[in-house]
């Protein structure tokens, strides 16, 4: 056995030395020895200078975005809303409309705009991809009208930053992408290059890809504490149910680490969606993943009870050892098909006279039920109504701004 180890050893080393190449470095190194030297570090200059590296590196990265936001607000400030704005009016580059989207029966592109610019592109190796330096390009989501005042007067005023985001490359070369994104769903990035959807299904919007971000700086010092009351009572069913559940898990994205929140479903009586959690958590990746688990598991059966579902959401916001001591952002959001009870005698309990705890409703699907007693629910506990028939994004990306409002300092809202 000790002679064949050896053997195995020896032949190891052969090997070893062959593969790693160790005699060539010696030899080198031999050959080379006299245009090397040993020079001692200092390891505290060393970080120091590592230090200062970065940090020059980063403050050049925030003059070009100071630079970028104080034009904005400048050029915004400035603009004239025009009402009778058209299409022709304005010209830019369409990224989707150029992009590799999906045909119809007839060949034709679906995204394809007649008003867009039509660009020539380079290679540049720094991009890894063809870019015109020229101009900036657009990314409009495929749920907005483009041609709606609103979005062309976005597209106007913001053209203006081409020029910002071409002075930020002169100053800067070693800046990349610059992207302004706005709160109606235009995205313009320098410099213009085809947009590329994976696998070709564009869900993009930059509204949502920012809201946990923009969440996190409107509750900086106030977080925002969430209890959303699923209604599954037998009349939820079939697609309303289905559109429902979508909607809560929309509405549990646009939350951040620092916000709080919880799930219950209720019909005559009120049950949290996940057991275990009893109380207010944390609206972190993991917490949101197992609601999201929940709620999809969610089955409808029988009647409508407004009275415990409400009841069940105070008692948790308003309980000191559930919801953060800090000055909190309160609200429920009741997602609902429609219902008759204005459960006015819960408010009176809870939430009257100083409406600490604001609340809003989502009437989803479609339905013949009158939805007065959601108005009357939402307005006088200083929230906002919403009807959700298809499309249930922008509905809670408008929610995100309702809910940036502090309770105290926002009067009762009207309808």
């Amino acid at each position: 056995m000790m002679h064949w180890a050896g053997r195995i050893e020896k032949e190891l080393e052969k090997v070893l030395q062959l593969v790693t190449g160790v005699q060539q470095m010696k030899g080198i190194y031999i050959d080379k020895r006299n245009h090397f030297g040993v020079e001692r570090n200092t390891p505290k200059q060393l970080v120091e200078k590592v230090s200062g590296d970065i940090a020059k590196l980063l403050n050049r990265k925030r003059k070009a975005l100071e630079r970028l936001a104080r034009e904005a607000e400048d050029i915004q400030r400035e603009h004239s809303w025009q009402d009778a704005i058209k299409e022709n009016d304005i010209q830019y580059y369409d990224s989707k409309a150029d992009s590799d989207a999906p045909d119809d029966d007839d060949g034709e592109n679906l995204l394809e705009n007649p008003n867009s610019l039509s660009l020539e592109f380079v290679e540049d190796p720094n991009f890894k991809n063809k870019v015109n330096y020229s101009y900036t390009a657009v990314q409009i989501p495929t749920d907005i009208y483009k041609g709606s005042p609103t979005i062309l007067n976005e597209l106007n005023w913001t053209q203006s930053l081409e020029r910002v985001f071409i002075e930020n490359s002169r100053e800067d070369p070693s800046l990349r992408w610059q992207v302004f994104g706005s709160a109606t769903g235009v995205t313009r990035y320098y410099p213009a290059t085809k947009w590329r959807a994976p696998n070709k299904i564009d869900l993009y919007d930059v509204r949502r890809r920012n809201t946990p971000f923009i969440l996190t700086l409107i509750f900086l010092f106030s977080p925002c504490v969430m209890y959303l009351c699923v209604c599954r009572s037998g009349s939820v069913s079939g697609l309303t149910l289905k559109l429902m559940k979508t909607s809560v898990i929309e509405m549990l994205d646009t939350l951040s680490d620092d916000d709080y929140v919880n799930v219950a479903r209720f019909n005559e009586k009120a049950y949290a969606v996940v057991p275990c959690f009893t109380t207010l958590v944390q609206a972190n990746i993991k917490n949101k993943k197992i609601f999201k688990e929940a709620v999809m598991n969610m089955q409808a059966k029988g009647t409508t009870d407004y009275k415990t579902g409400f009841q069940f959401a105070f008692d948790q916001l308003l309980n000191e050892t559930s919801a953060p001591r800090a000055n909190c952002n309160k609200m429920i959001m009741m997602f609902t098909d429609g219902g008759e009870d204005r459960a006015q005698d819960i408010f009176e309990k809870y939430n009257w006279p100083n409406k600490t705890v604001r609340v809003f409703t989502f009437s989803v699907g479609q339905h013949n039920y009158d939805v007065t007693p959601l108005q009357w629910i939402a307005c006088a506990n200083k929230g906002t109504i919403w009807s959700i028939m298809a499309g249930t994004q922008c509905s809670t990306l408008e929610t995100v701004y309702q809910c940036s409002k502090n309770v105290k300092n926002t009067p009762a809202s009207t309808f």
